[in-house]
């Protein structure tokens, strides 16, 4: 995910890469390596706050729309649309959460999906 930062002339992008220590080592240089960017930290050992966000389009009937509510309920999510065929369901959390309200709701017909990625912050009062 990418997005503006504090500082309106910057942007913080936050890359999620799995592998062993050399693949992360090998990525951290090769984005040091671009011009525009300022800063690359390898957060992996450090106390992080991670979040997801996802909006979920899925068809809805007079007869199932209450029940896509109580689920959105259950998982903390909210409502942002509401048509006559679609409710758009809007939910943020950890991977795991997203992928069980979206577990849920397939039953109904997902019609669109997006996800932002995770966006991380590390902990306490210093940044890396």
């Amino acid at each position: 995910a990418v997005g503006p930062t504090e500082n309106e002339d910057t942007s913080r992008m936050t890359i999620v890469v799995s592998g062993e220590d050399i693949v992360i080592e090998q990525v951290t240089k090769q984005l040091n390596k671009l011009i525009d960017v300022l800063k690359v930290s390898d957060i992996t050992t450090s106390p992080t706050v991670g979040r997801e966000l996802a909006l979920i389009k899925v068809e809805a009937t007079t007869q199932t729309r209450a029940e896509i509510i109580q689920i959105a309920d259950i998982f903390r999510a909210k409502i942002v649309d509401i048509s006559p065929k679609t409710v758009i369901v809007e939910v943020t959390g950890e991977e795991e959460k997203i992928k069980a309200i979206e577990e849920l709701l397939k039953k109904f017909g997902i019609k669109e999906l997006v996800r932002t990625g995770k966006v991380v912050l590390v902990r306490g009062a210093k940044a890396p």
